[in-house]
């Protein structure tokens, strides 16, 4: 049995236990329990703007879920109780009277275990088949229901997708949670459109205009106010609190008066490139242009769709491998695995691969086998045709293998990709033919594959995780990326990024930055270093870096001991100063600077200033 199955089967034990807790006999009827009067009214003000927006704005464009199969979409609130509900009512009339009425209560403790009751008791999308309801009188549906959450991360309802079809319930769920964030999206921009800036992001240009993408939402002075869910996936972490520069590594300044509706790309704090809009508040103020001092620049960076092989070679050995490693099959049609940890710069390398290639005039299309929803990944990937399933686009889909024809895949997080998937990629691959989701038609494609992971994909062979076959179809050459901590151009390197992020003004690192880059372990790789610069830009304010620029969390990994260090506490009682104890304390300790601060109760960049006076650094 998977982990999702495992977790699902939890989830319905778990409220089947509730469901005895309450004293329910999966024999009796449904407890009708529902609003009147004063308390619907009520009920219904509080969430007209939920109804309003649901019905409005988001149904509209998923009314195929209602005229291709026999089904109902429920809207409850935070309580349970129904609010309002589409589509076709022919199951209704199975059921118990009055079940779907608005005003009644879904909550489990009168309705069992559903999709409505059971999304709200554990605040998580769940689905619930027939039989896996507690009352017999409600098996004659299955159901999907997501929680909804408002800007400020408030649970204010449940939408639910019930039918007594057999329909495929992958891609039932997959719309549901689509549909929420969709509802979701739609409650952010209207709270926050008439003065904010937005910026809608997601992992192709080509599907901005879902509702799917990441959306957030940045105030005068940079800072996240709001951001949807999806954001926080793509990203990797909670955004709200952040700055948009250290999201995206872009100034507010920048981003503020970037044109409307032109696409941007960004890496930031996620582990890949991401494409990017700006949406101007309604009001559409003015912003100051860039000051002329960020206009003085020697030679403007190379924009990374241009970055070639070559590029990349900054003196390090184990670069320079890798980069003949693949200037050797750059032309053919041998596929790549690159492997390397989490941060090393795996997609930069592929696009350097791509723009190095004879089909560099063509387009690079980078997957994220791991950001997109399960339920999603088979028609993301191979597209689909009009009506292939409940929730399908109208205009169908044709994925991102066809989008990549002629051109460069880059099958990022492989490892990670569904058993059932890997299955019809071997086919692609060996075919050279891709058949939509919901169609009978093939379609011819030619590009060059190129997978990235993190992991072993020969131990995932060995654990069953991935398939043997696809493992030698896509394993033509795997070529290893360095960890930074391995590499011997860190200072080379570190001009090339601060020179891009800069925008070509000339930075200067101070000698005690330099030292302590060096010594460094980097556990975050390329991606840390380019948050502590970025971070460390941000702090000094001009065109000079100082061991006081760098983040505190900078030096959490800096001199870890490796043992216990025994200092002398004679020391700390004899002197008087820090001019005393501090020499000391610095050869007992090897130079360790957490362990220095740690005993002298100051902060790690307090000891280093400290140092710096007594040049002992």
């Amino acid at each position: 049995m998977s982990d999702k199955a495992h977790m699902h089967d939890e989830v319905i034990r778990a409220s089947w236990q509730r469901c005895q807790s309450f004293g329910l006999d999966p024999k009796h009827s449904p407890e009708i329990v529902t609003l009147h009067g004063g308390q619907w009214q009520e009920a219904e003000e509080r969430s007209s703007d939920l109804i309003l927006t649901t019905q409005e704005q988001v149904l509209p464009y998923y009314e195929n879920i209602l005229v291709n199969s026999n089904s109902l979409v429920l809207l409850a609130d935070k309580e349970g109780n129904l609010l309002s509900r589409w589509g076709r009512a022919g199951f209704v009339n199975q059921m118990e009277n009055h079940l779907f009425d608005k005003g009644t209560s879904w909550r489990e403790c009168y309705n069992g275990t559903n999709a409505i009751g059971t999304a709200l008791q554990t605040g998580e999308s769940v689905v619930v088949g027939r039989d896996e309801h507690y009352l017999v009188a409600n098996r004659y549906m299955t159901a999907s229901a997501a929680p909804i959450y408002n800007s400020e991360r408030h649970l204010v309802g449940v939408l639910n997708i019930s039918s007594d079809a057999y329909l495929p319930t992958s891609h039932v769920n997959g719309m549901v949670k689509v549909m929420t964030q969709a509802v979701e999206n739609q409650l952010i921009m209207a709270t926050y459109k008439s003065h904010n800036n937005m910026l809608i992001f997601n992992t192709s240009s080509d599907n901005l205009a879902s509702q799917w993408a990441g959306l957030l939402v940045f105030n005068d002075d940079g800072d996240i106010i709001a951001a949807n869910r999806r954001a926080d996936l793509l990203v990797g972490q909670s955004l709200r609190g952040l700055s948009v520069e250290m999201v995206t590594g872009i100034s507010q300044l920048q981003l503020s008066a970037h044109p409307e509706g032109h696409p941007l790309t960004f890496v930031g704090l996620s582990h890949y490139r991401l494409f990017g809009t700006i949406r101007r508040p309604a009001g559409n103020r003015i912003f100051s242009s860039v000051s002329s001092k960020s206009q003085k620049r020697i030679e403007p960076p190379i924009a990374e769709h241009q970055r070639q092989l070559h590029h990349l070679d900054l003196g390090d050995p184990s670069m320079q491998k890798a980069i003949r490693q693949a200037l050797s099959v750059v032309n053919s049609d041998i596929p790549l695995v690159l492997q390397g940890e989490t941060g090393v710069g795996k997609e930069v390398f592929a696009q350097a691969v791509h723009a190095s290639s004879e089909r560099a005039s063509k387009k690079m299309v980078a997957v994220n086998c791991a950001a997109i929803p399960a339920e999603l990944v088979e028609s993301e990937l191979f597209g689909y045709v009009k009506g292939a399933f409940t929730g399908a686009n109208n205009k169908g889909s044709i994925g991102y293998f066809r989008q990549a024809d002629g051109g460069t895949l880059l099958l990022d997080e492989i490892g990670d990709m569904p058993l059932h998937v890997q299955a019809r990629l071997l086919r692609v691959l060996q075919e050279k033919v891709v058949t939509p989701l919901g169609s009978t038609e093939s379609y011819p494609v030619d590009f060059r594959v190129i997978c990235a992971t993190h992991q072993s994909l020969r131990e995932a062979v060995a654990e069953k995780r991935f398939r043997e076959d696809l493992y030698y179809r896509v394993n033509g050459l795997t070529v290893f990326l360095p960890s930074l901590r391995e590499r011997q151009d860190i200072l080379p390197l570190v001009e090339v990024l601060l020179h891009q992020l800069s925008n070509g003004i000339p930075i200067y690192l101070e000698d005690d930055v330099v030292a302590a880059f060096r010594l460094h372990p980097w556990p975050g790789n390329i991606r840390q270093l380019i948050n502590v610069l970025r971070v460390s830009l941000a702090i000094s304010g001009k065109e000079r870096i100082g061991i006081t620029d760098l983040p505190d969390d900078f030096f959490l990994d800096l001199n870890q001991p490796d043992k216990e260090v025994v200092v002398d506490t004679e020391i700390l009682v004899e002197a008087s100063t820090w001019q005393d104890t501090l020499p000391a304390l610095f050869a007992q300790t090897d130079g360790n600077i957490s362990r220095i601060a740690s005993i002298s109760g100051v902060s790690r960049n307090t000891v280093y200033k400290r140092l710096k006076q007594l040049g002992l650094k």
